[in-house]
């Protein structure tokens, strides 16, 4: 537990440098203002031209439509026990499309991280900068909300790829939300993977939550690449400004054994929004692993997200 609280201390020593220096802080977000302006309006416009390249029509559409576009670029350091530090990136830029209609999004983004399988310890910097290019329609059915996203991943050797996706909600069962879903992704590289899943969310405020979350992973590429993990989660909104988020998690996963319990871990997510649109984490976990014979271990990391959008030069 104390390599646990230790990374929360420190964020709080930060906090209080920072409130009792606060002038670096406000220069820095001032001069950088214009900056951050120039590359919404960029955005923006790449918006425009691709929505009127994409199609010809002679639609008029105001300004204001593409105004929702934005960029995300989010700057990682990250330690595993007894490893050096290492750092990574990842990058997200949404344009919208309202010629298309409200429902097309063209994505361009690094790959997508999933807590549940991308653990820091087996985490690498993201060298080879894996990048997807891909146009996204969602609708909301009665039945489901509906995603199909047709793209294309650019690395060394480029892997077109379809994602398909199903997820239905009901609210307030018994004092219970739940959500299940199933996302099927199929590439000429990776093969057909499928992801299968359902969550059961207990509010007892505004301010605390329960869920609990398990996820169904199988990848055809190898024969007994599948994982079930199940985790728990307690989230904590302590203010606008602070998020808390404790979770319990445990991959049982098919390699090398018949669905044995390979890992579980505790960990603490901690967000902290300096603006609306600037944030950072520290995400410190302990875990137990089958290949270390389930000694005790430490991971942390260090997130720093930017957004690009209206709000972040108002």
């Amino acid at each position: 537990m104390k390599k646990l609280l230790l990374p929360l201390i420190l964020i709080n020593s930060i906090n209080v440098l920072a409130k009792e220096e606060p002038s670096f802080l406000e220069t820095f977000i001032s001069d950088t203002n214009d900056h951050r302006k120039d590359i919404h309006n960029y955005i923006v416009s790449l918006s425009t031209n691709v929505d009127n390249l994409m199609n010809d029509e002679d639609t008029i559409i105001n300004r204001k439509e593409y105004a929702s576009a934005y960029g995300l670029i989010e700057l990682s350091a990250f330690q595993n026990q007894h490893d050096n530090i290492n750092f990574d990136q990842r990058v997200k830029i949404k344009l919208k499309l309202p010629k298309l209609k409200d429902k097309f999004r063209l994505v361009f983004e690094s790959d997508d991280i999933d807590e549940n399988k991308d653990y820091i310890e087996k985490k690498n910097s993201n060298k080879n900068d894996d990048f997807n290019l891909a146009l996204s329609y969602q609708t909301l059915k009665k039945y489901a909300e509906l995603k199909a996203k047709v793209g294309i991943k650019l690395r060394s050797k480029l892997d077109p790829f379809i994602k398909l996706s199903a997820k239905k909600t009901w609210e307030d069962v018994n004092g219970l939300d739940f959500v299940i879903g199933q996302d099927v992704k199929q590439s000429v590289i990776k093969k057909l993977e499928t992801t299968s899943y359902y969550e059961v969310v207990k509010k007892f405020n505004d301010y605390y939550s329960l869920h609990q979350y398990t996820e169904y992973y199988w990848h055809s590429s190898e024969s007994r690449d599948s994982q079930i993990l199940p985790s728990i989660h307690l989230k904590q909104k302590i203010d606008a400004k602070n998020h808390l988020t404790y979770s319990f998690s445990s991959n049982i996963d098919n390699i090398d054994t018949n669905l044995r319990l390979k890992r579980h871990s505790a960990q603490i997510k901690y967000r902290h929004y300096i603006k609306n649109w600037l944030y950072v984490d520290s995400i410190p976990e302990n875990y137990y692993s089958y290949d270390d014979n389930f000694k005790p271990r430490y991971a942390i990391r260090f997130n720093l997200g930017i957004y690009f959008n209206k709000s972040s030069y108002k």
